[in-house]
């Protein structure tokens, strides 16, 4: 009777053992994959990063050149008719376009998930935190996003009417965007975001 419940404590013995090796072999398999995911998302969020970088000098430029030319009135043209093929011009493996909560261009109009990214970005401004660039996985696609903030050279265009934003040309955006919400922001505001989506065989 003593060798058989020595006999059964072993084996209960060894089966809680093998219970938690497996356990411990499980855990630190999910790590491996996570901390596998967490690299190649960082992969994205550099890529990203390059991307919108380049876009946005070229995009800058332009306007800047726009403005010094035309004025903020000739700003509001351009950007109805050249901000939208610049934004394309890199878009051989990826595409790229901005969205908003609150848009000026319609086209412009958030999807369901442009929307949730936006939201959770809102809520880290109000929060006092900096929003963060964001890699979203959605079946065999890859999602970037990065707040754009509101500096104060666009104040002119999407500020407060009457304040910042000279008569003519706010009579220019109504006139272009009879639709437009994207006025009243002040500098720092979240504007909106880049949202670059990349092509399944981008890695």
């Amino acid at each position: 009777m003593r060798k058989h419940t020595l006999y059964l404590q072993w084996t209960t013995a060894i089966l809680v053992m093998l219970m938690m090796l497996a356990g411990c072999s499980k855990n630190n398999k999910s790590s491996d994959n996570q901390g596998k995911q967490d690299i190649h998302d960082s992969v994205y969020v550099k890529k990203g990063d390059q991307i919108v970088m380049l876009t946005f000098d070229t995009l800058r430029s332009s306007l800047q050149h726009a403005i010094s030319t035309s004025n903020f009135d000739g700003a509001i043209s351009f950007c109805n008719e050249s901000a939208f093929p610049i934004t394309t011009t890199y878009a051989d493996t990826f595409t790229i376009n901005r969205t908003a909560l609150r848009v000026r261009n319609p086209d412009n109009q958030p999807d369901s998930l442009e929307l949730a990214v936006l939201i959770e970005m809102g809520n880290q401004v109000q929060a006092a935190q900096p929003p963060r660039a964001k890699v979203v996985r959605s079946g065999n696609k890859v999602h970037y996003f990065k707040p754009i903030l509101l500096q104060a050279m666009c104040l002119n265009c999407h500020g407060v009417p009457g304040q910042d934003i000279h008569d003519n040309t706010l009579a220019r955006i109504q006139n272009l965007y009879p639709s437009d919400r994207a006025v009243n922001f002040l500098e720092g505001d979240l504007r909106g975001a880049w949202h670059i989506t990349f092509r399944p065989q981008e890695k």
